[in-house]
């Protein structure tokens, strides 16, 4: 079998790095992390994977969660087969709203906020990938 590549476009390096740590060596997935926003659609073309989850940061330029629903676009633009995972702060409404609605028009697969677990979190990338 060959090995599911998942794309990580967060702001939050130390969590990022905790989930390509936390997968080592495994023998079905990929994680791969990219920090710089504007550059994860042409990240995702070279890398192909078959998620990208993107966080939706507390703070700074991408802030938004729209913006990061066009990050979303774009990956899904040159990637077309690619699953979209958002992952969101519980405690901002705005962000939580423009998601919910993201998801019942399909632009996104899925999202998760930041309080859900681990285990939490690669059960639904299983779940999307369809691994067993």
């Amino acid at each position: 079998m060959s090995k599911k590549h998942i794309l990580l476009v967060m702001q939050r390096r130390m969590l990022a790095d905790s989930l390509i740590a936390q997968v080592g060596d495994c023998e079905h997935l990929a994680l791969l992390a990219e920090p710089d926003y504007a550059s994860a659609g042409l990240t995702a073309e070279a890398y192909q994977p078959a998620v990208v989850v993107v966080e939706v940061p507390e703070a700074g330029a991408w802030r938004s969660a729209e913006k990061c629903l066009e990050v979303a676009d774009s990956v899904r633009g040159r990637v077309a087969t690619c699953r979209v995972v958002l992952l969101c702060p519980e405690s901002d409404a705005e962000s939580c709203r423009q998601i919910v609605a993201a998801k019942r028009a399909n632009r996104i697969d899925d999202f998760l906020f930041y309080e859900a677990s681990v285990h939490y979190l690669f059960s639904k990338l299983e779940s999307l990938l369809r691994i067993e």
